[in-house]
């Protein structure tokens, strides 16, 4: 047997990876593989090593999620802070109540990352998305749009319409969904509207920490 296959046996035997083989004596991995698929001693460590591995790759992972929640519970706390203090500062203003009321009547408040609320008329929306450019600071370009019909409603004027009376553009407007009503009569001209600000925890922590403080001052 020739050297390097001596000490390749060797360094198997002591539970070595092949990859940690290869890094120590030079032996390509197709050439190990070659020597050691007849063992049977070799596939129990390889095994072993799997299953290590594994184990590995699972605490790895608890730490990252662990490290995560630590940063975000921090992140929270700033974020609810930064409510407290502009809370203060926004309490007097009439636009920014309405657009709180508007969301606790209307608002999704069940997600963790979406912020929606759905209505059917046009001017609520408009009031929400005011309040979300100038508390929240999100650009008008940056609010989504989704609308809920009846099958009886042209979805392509409803679109614009909708579109139209909210400045949101076309574009910003998610897959309108069609829902089938008992009701024969046609009660919704333009379907119900849901404004959406997705993909921000922050934004939904602030939103709820404020309507929190809203209910203390008048608990």
């Amino acid at each position: 047997m020739r050297k390097d296959k001596m000490v390749a046996f060797d360094l198997r035997k002591q539970g070595r990876s092949y990859r940690e083989i290869q890094k120590e004596i030079g032996i390509s991995r197709s050439t190990l593989c070659d020597w050691f698929k007849k063992e049977e001693w070799s596939k129990h460590i390889r095994s072993s090593n799997q299953n290590k591995n594994k184990l590995k790759s699972k605490d790895r992972i608890i730490k990252l999620n662990e490290s995560r929640a630590v940063m975000l519970s921090k992140k929270y706390k700033e974020v609810e802070s930064e409510a407290e203090k502009e809370f203060l500062v926004f309490k007097t203003d009439p636009l920014f109540m309405a657009g709180l009321m508007i969301y606790a009547g209307e608002g999704d408040k069940k997600s963790k990352n979406i912020s929606r609320v759905s209505n059917s008329d046009f001017y609520i929306h408009n009031i929400f998305i005011k309040f979300s450019e100038k508390y929240l600071y999100i650009s008008r370009e940056n609010i989504k749009m989704a609308l809920i019909l009846y099958p009886d409603l042209n979805a392509l004027e409803c679109l614009q319409k909708w579109s139209e009376k909210t400045k949101v553009p076309v574009l910003n407007f998610h897959k309108t969904q069609i829902i089938n009503g008992k009701e024969k009569a046609k009660k919704l001209q333009y379907g119900v509207g849901i404004s959406i600000i997705s993909s921000t925890v922050v934004v939904k922590k602030k939103i709820l920490k404020w309507l929190d403080l809203v209910c203390l001052e008048n608990s």
